[in-house]
């Protein structure tokens, strides 16, 4: 279970440096590796699903394996730690969807609309997507710390587990 929280922090970590550096990509105009901004966006958003999907998979899995225990021990504490497993979904849960929300929209607005009409007109849409990437970048930072936060407390709940000796 560690080494799975483990993976999930490295990924996150990696994720905030692909989304840092793709925003500083288009900020910018440069290139890395020859990757315009538009292709280093496609790696950002897949790393960035990707990453989501596993941080979401630990807690579903974690709250499972720790349902089977609560059921298993019929402790006197059951009632209480699932409520806990309950409360802690019901933080991360609704962020994580939220932030997976605004930044697919960022990369659906940018690179599905600005970056294809960009040639048509002379209009560049820098104004809508510069803010949008702002507010997503402060919440995805946000998240992290929700993320954090949620991992300590599913941690808290397993070390507060009853033995099953």
């Amino acid at each position: 279970m560690y080494s799975f929280m483990v993976i999930c922090y490295l990924l996150m970590v990696v994720n905030l440096f692909a989304i840092t550096f793709c925003g500083l990509m288009g900020i910018y105009d440069i290139s890395f590796f020859g990757a315009t901004h538009a292709q280093f966006g496609l790696l950002a958003i897949l790393l960035f699903v990707f990453t989501e999907t596993i941080v979401m998979y630990f807690f579903i899995a974690t709250a499972k394996s720790i349902k089977n225990i609560l059921i298993e021990s019929n402790s006197s504490m059951s009632e209480e730690l699932w409520i806990r497993i309950k409360n802690i979904k019901n933080i991360i849960f609704p962020q994580t969807m939220l932030t997976i929300t605004l930044i697919g929209a960022l990369y659906i607005f940018y690179f599905g609309y600005v970056s294809s009409n960009v040639n048509n007109s002379n209009f560049t849409y820098s104004w809508i997507s510069f803010p949008f990437f702002i507010l997503c970048y402060i919440h995805h930072i946000w998240t992290l710390k929700v993320k954090n936060d949620s991992f300590k407390m599913q941690v808290g709940v397993i070390k507060d587990l009853p033995n099953n000796s």
